[in-house]
């Protein structure tokens, strides 16, 4: 009873945030873990765009080391972004894989390719024409092994693309869906152009990562995971 409670507490916390979209707010971990939560089935559990891979309900996320290569037409800010936000996400998602930067397109398993926008879908696999950010991501056993991400540099300015940048590269590690909760988050599906990922971005994907779940595990047993390990 005290599960069923909960869950349901869950789709009420979604429910009321969606009425009015603000930014993300919790006065306790406990609130911001549950509010959280909430969003993992979306964001992590589903995805805007499924391609002919996608297998819906399961965790997906990366197990091995991920080496992001650089193509097409990037500017040396381009460059700067990629390269801080990799490491901003190396010290604050301590348990996703070492995640770094290759100058060898062969060794790399996750490509970021900066061109024109009516280029991008030879770049990026299922790409939806209009789409000034799109990214698509291959997996065996519910673990990615490869990602491409396309990013329009023709039609976009400096800030639109930071925030693509981010974005795409948060999708590209699993968290594969929006939402229309908290405005100040990256997965916000309106277009904005925060410049930042939100608390709540932070947690989920510390929840994707979390050594407590793994590849392949069904929604529902996620959640009494997280539940169990966050106690009451």
């Amino acid at each position: 009873m005290i599960k069923k409670a909960l869950c349901l507490a869950l789709v009420l916390i979604l429910c009321v945030s969606c009425a009015a979209a603000e930014d993300f707010y919790a006065s306790t971990l406990y609130e911001a873990r549950m509010k959280a939560l909430a969003l993992f089935d979306i964001c992590a559990m589903t995805a805007e765009y499924p391609g002919q891979n996608y297998r819906g309900g399961r965790l997906i996320r990366w197990s091995e080391g991920i080496r992001v290569y650089l193509d097409g037409n990037p500017g040396s800010a381009d460059r700067q972004k990629v390269s801080d936000f990799l490491m901003e996400l190396g010290l604050r998602v301590p348990d996703l894989p070492n995640i770094t930067e290759t100058a060898s397109r062969s060794r790399a398993n996750m490509i970021i390719c900066f061109g024109p926008l009516d280029q991008l879908h030879a770049h990026v696999t299922d790409y939806v024409s209009g789409n000034w950010g799109m990214f698509h991501y291959d997996y065996s056993d519910w673990s990615i092994y490869h990602a491409e991400i396309g990013i329009a540099s023709d039609v976009t300015t400096q800030e639109e693309r930071n925030h693509l940048i981010m974005e795409e590269i948060v999708g590209a590690l699993g968290l594969t869906n929006d939402h229309y909760v908290y405005q100040d988050s990256i997965l916000y599906q309106p277009w904005t152009t925060v410049q930042q990922l939100s608390e709540v971005d932070w947690l989920l994907l510390n929840m994707l990562y979390s050594p407590l779940v793994s590849p392949g595990m069904e929604q529902n047993r996620i959640h009494r995971i997280f539940m169990d390990a966050w106690g009451e």
